[in-house]
């Protein structure tokens, strides 16, 4: 018993994959520089929202702790502030790229069904 063969080459695998490639939208050579400079723009800036918002309550917690002689009360207060509206500015940013998306959320389909009975 031997083993058989395989009749494709390396020709037809780069055949295929660069098919596949295409049909998924992968395709590199397609792919715009801008696109992908945009998007590790958008990811840079929402790392440093998200880590500024902290920052900036952690400081202002730490600052008031001195000033009025508490412990860790203030720091601890504005550290979590400071990251929930971290989150919120991550939640903003996204909220344009989720309305791109092909999904529609909850809210979106009632708005829908409110427009469509109010035209005549």
């Amino acid at each position: 018993m031997t083993p058989e063969k395989h009749t494709d080459d390396k020709d037809g695998f780069d055949e295929r994959l660069a098919k596949a490639r295409a049909e998924t939208g992968m395709d590199e050579s397609k792919t715009d520089g801008a696109t992908r400079d945009h998007s590790l723009s958008h990811g840079y800036r929402m790392g440093l929202e998200f880590v500024s918002a902290v920052a900036v309550g952690a400081f202002i917690g730490y600052w008031l702790d001195r000033w009025f002689d508490t412990a860790p009360l203030f720091l601890i207060v504005l550290l979590l502030t400071g990251t929930v509206a971290g989150i919120r500015n991550l939640m903003r940013l996204l909220k344009p790229i989720d309305e791109t998306s092909p999904v529609k959320d909850m809210d979106s389909d009632q708005n829908d069904d409110q427009d469509d009975d109010t035209s005549p």
